[in-house]
């Protein structure tokens, strides 16, 4: 297992994340927007209580830094989906601009991971925010690339949460309140050796494929009163989804 972990402080949820990240940003992307009292919350917690994570916005996700008042530090995307106003406030507010053509080989996520990834110093961990929601190519494709990028990414809002695993990690989760549901989702053809705790349908070194749904709708063990479970996996890549409301 690796050895590093970093304690992860969402409005709903904390984790224990197995990464070491230089510090948190939040990418704020086009899909639905996040109840505000959440997002607030979102970019004031942290680990040490500090409210240094910057923002990026996506695209559209100009649209909702600008109704919140919340100026990125990077503006990213073909501002295609993006409204003038905003985009503009955005940019007047100090905000390094990568423009990029509708024609273009990678989503605009895609490209804000990258731009991520390059402009801060080490592994930055990303939560990104207006993820779900929207079209299902979208999310699909979001989903993903935020489980393949080079930095560890968490998708998140006041609905649901979706945190990644990788060969030879684990994951530990408390929540406020009991998920409506709790899912591993494969992000490769199979994932081997998961097993959880905590869980009302245990797995002890399961093989999880993507042709099946073994692990789709599981929920928190009634004797956990803690609303805290594990996850860990020997190989693949493994998403491990929590619905919170429907």
């Amino acid at each position: 297992m690796h050895e590093y972990k970093h304690a992860l402080i969402l409005p709903n949820l904390h984790a224990t994340l197995p990464c070491a990240p230089s510090q948190e940003i939040i990418c704020i992307g086009g899909g639905r927007t996040p109840a505000k009292d959440w997002l607030t919350q979102l970019v004031q917690q942290s680990e040490k209580g500090s409210t240094n994570r910057p923002i990026l916005a996506i695209d559209r996700g100009v649209n909702i830094c600008y109704a919140l008042r919340l100026p990125p530090v990077h503006l990213i995307g073909d501002g295609d989906s993006a409204d003038c106003g905003a985009w503009t406030w955005a940019k007047e507010s100090g905000a390094q601009v990568h423009a990029f053509l509708p024609e273009k080989d990678f989503t605009d996520t895609e490209l804000a991971l990258q731009i991520a990834a390059e402009n801060f110093i080490t592994r930055p961990l990303v939560i990104l925010t207006a993820a779900f929601g929207g079209r299902l190519d979208h999310l699909m494709s979001t989903a993903a690339v935020a489980a393949h990028a080079n930095i560890p990414c968490v998708l998140a809002d006041e609905r649901e949460t979706l945190f990644y695993l990788h060969a030879g990690e684990s994951l530990t989760v408390t929540c406020d309140t009991p998920p409506r549901a709790i899912s591993l989702l494969p992000f490769m053809e199979e994932c081997t050796g998961v097993t959880t705790h905590g869980l009302y349908w245990e797995l002890r070194d399961a093989c999880i494929t993507n042709r099946a749904s073994l692990a789709i709708s599981n929920v928190l063990a009634h004797e956990n009163t803690k609303n805290t479970f594990t996850v860990s996996l020997k190989s693949g890549v493994l998403g491990v989804y929590l619905c919170h409301k429907e």
